[in-house]
């Protein structure tokens, strides 16, 4: 009887529960779901017409985040018994697809505001759909404006937004609406021409006349131990690197560069895929002045040029992602209301087959990020650690911060340290810059990108070592920085002065755009060691890392995470803000695969 009580008494409460979730318009009693401060150098320039669109994402709330994040770090623990047993795309979803109820309600209070034309995407957690601004004004009880940027960035975005209280527990985040997120290439200034004639301590001269040291591919083989590795399963194997801003790989110049620094590999530059996403460029032709000045697919062609040269056999293939800033079109166009990583990530998680490892070179500062954003972002490379996939970013070329601007954007009398994203994710691997090679040393042309973050806190896997060095520096920057924040980077490598081709010409360029697909190319070769070896590949690398493996990495103890007008974090002995573990050394590779 009492059991029955109970059954009857739950049956009522969801049957109330039902009615009083879906308010008809008119009656919906909105709550603020999320605001964000409009980050500095940003100022709003103007209203929007009645005839601007919205290409709106709503993403809908992903069930059992501790369940998978408990998951994800088992199978990328060595030490525990289901490490490698990575999961795919659909065991995924089954743990952390929205409810029924989740995508019921939300169609439903679209269908109410006469919103029919929705589209629901194939991993089930977005819901995606173009409107007039207008309506999505109503819709968020919100007011959008056009946003310009010092450095001749348009946005259009809202400071706040607002959804009905019975959506905030559905919904987890809706773009376009608060993200300033300006998205910016971890590159360093070109020096052109340079000539190559040894391996290492390269010396050519710079367009200012002066000398410099180059990076050639077969100094970088040699540094790190590729270059007697002889790949056994390349076809098992594979490395990706994604492109924003309108880059690509352009394939005259990587097979210029393959001609001269690994002419076996050559026939690749014609046949790798290039995969175009959002309706993203593919530039091949002849650069026009204004690309010329702007260094078009000078990223995409280092990343390219690096991850082919090392770990070549292995195969290769890029995205190309559009819906990136600056966006200068006719207001009506939708195309500037893209996230960039949410739109190559909505495509990557759909897809079956992704290569074992991927690099990208992009990022921001963090607070031009809201947390909604930058969590949900998070959480889809997680997902694809989960999957055996290891997800590889440069730190950044502004060390601890731009001098100038180190200040918060909800004070700006408040002086603080700059984190990046997404290197402060925990679910990614984090490299930093360095140079010089006997020693090699923190980088420092440029403030090779490091800090703790503001948004995520220490993850359980490095937490000792984040203690341990915060301890080491005492009251070193106390007040400036997060000491229960996520640090980054994890690991370092190259990036100076690294030779690539561009435009048909032989330069050499440095940021750690460099350093991401160098050691990103260091990881496929070791993978291709464990694959042949009957073993998993590393997946998501931070547990691995931090768990024993930094002792087959060359520790970095000096130089500086130079920036925000600071000598910033300094290089120590094990683990620092500055180069993280170190930089790799392939000669470990049979200890690995004992370990593994």
């Amino acid at each position: 009887m009492h059991s029955m009580y109970l059954s009857v008494v739950s049956w009522v409460a969801l049957l109330l529960e039902g009615a009083a979730a879906a308010p008809t318009w008119g009656t919906e009693i909105f709550a603020v779901k999320e605001r964000h401060i409009i980050p500095q150098g940003w100022t709003r320039i103007a209203s929007l017409p009645d005839s601007h669109l919205i290409d709106l994402r709503i993403g809908l709330h992903l069930q059992n985040p501790d369940i998978f994040q408990r998951r994800v770090m088992e199978v990328s623990d060595p030490s525990h018994a289901r490490y490698g047993q990575y999961l795919s795309a659909a065991e995924i979803r089954s743990i952390v697809a929205p409810s029924e109820q989740s995508i019921d309600m939300v169609q439903s209070w679209l269908s109410d505001h006469g919103i029919h034309n929705t589209t629901l995407t194939s991993t089930g957690d977005w819901i995606n759909v173009r409107l007039p601004v207008r309506k999505v004004e109503t819709i968020l009880n919100t007011t959008y404006s056009k946003y310009g940027h010092n450095d001749g960035s348009i946005l259009v975005r809202t400071p706040e937004w607002s959804l009905p209280k019975h959506l905030h527990k559905h919904i987890d985040v809706i773009q376009p609406t608060t993200c300033f997120f300006r998205l910016s290439k971890h590159t360093s200034s070109i020096i052109t021409p340079c000539e190559i004639n040894v391996v290492c301590n390269v010396t050519g001269t710079n367009s200012a006349g002066a000398t410099v040291t180059a990076t050639t591919l077969e100094c970088l083989r040699c540094l790190y131990g590729t270059i007697n590795y002889v790949p056994k399963v390349p076809q098992r194997n594979m490395i990706g690197v994604t492109n924003y801003l309108n880059e690509t790989q352009k394939r005259s110049d990587i097979k210029i560069f393959l001609q001269n620094f690994r002419p076996e590999a050559v026939g690749v530059a014609d046949t790798f895929p290039i995969i175009n996403i959002a309706n993203a460029q593919n530039q091949q032709g002849s650069l026009d002045a204004d690309q010329l000045d702007a260094g078009l697919n000078i990223e995409g062609d280092l990343d390219g040029e690096l991850a082919i040269g090392i770990s070549w056999p292995t195969r290769f293939m890029s995205w190309s992602t559009g819906g990136s800033p600056p966006f200068l079109s006719d207001l009506a166009t939708p195309t500037d209301t893209n996230e960039p990583y949410l739109e190559w990530l909505n495509y990557v998680l759909a897809q079956e087959h992704l290569p074992q490892v991927i690099s990208t070179s992009y990022g921001d500062d963090e607070q031009t990020v809201p947390y909604s954003y930058a969590k949900r972002v998070c959480d889809g490379f997680q997902q694809l650690g989960a999957r055996g996939i290891s997800v590889i970013f440069g730190s950044g070329d502004s060390g601890v911060g731009a001098d100038g601007a180190c200040f918060s954007n909800s004070n700006t009398s408040h002086a603080m340290f700059l984190p990046t994203f997404p290197a402060s994710c925990p679910w990614v691997t984090s490299v930093g810059g360095t140079q010089g090679f006997q020693p090699e040393i923190a980088v420092t042309r440029f403030g090779s990108g490091a800090g703790f973050s503001n948004y995520f806190l220490v993850p359980a896997y490095q937490a000792s070592a984040v203690d341990k060095y915060i301890n080491n520096i005492g009251d070193l920057y106390a007040g400036l920085y997060n000491r229960t924040g996520r640090g980054y980077p994890d690991v370092a490598a190259q990036g100076n002065h690294d030779v690539i081709v561009w435009e048909g010409n032989v330069t050499t360029i440095g940021g750690t755009s460099a350093s991401g697909p160098t050691f990103a190319a260091i990881i496929a070769l070791v993978n291709d060691a464990l694959i042949a070896a009957g073993k998993p590949a590393l997946g998501f690398l931070n547990p691995w890392i931090y768990g024993g493996a930094f002792a087959a990495l060359t520790d970095i103890t000096t130089g500086s995470s130079i920036g925000c007008d600071t000598p910033g974090f300094p290089a120590a002995v094990g683990w620092d803000a500055v180069t993280g573990f170190g930089t790799p050394v392939i000669e470990a590779v049979p200890t690995i695969i004992d370990t593994c």
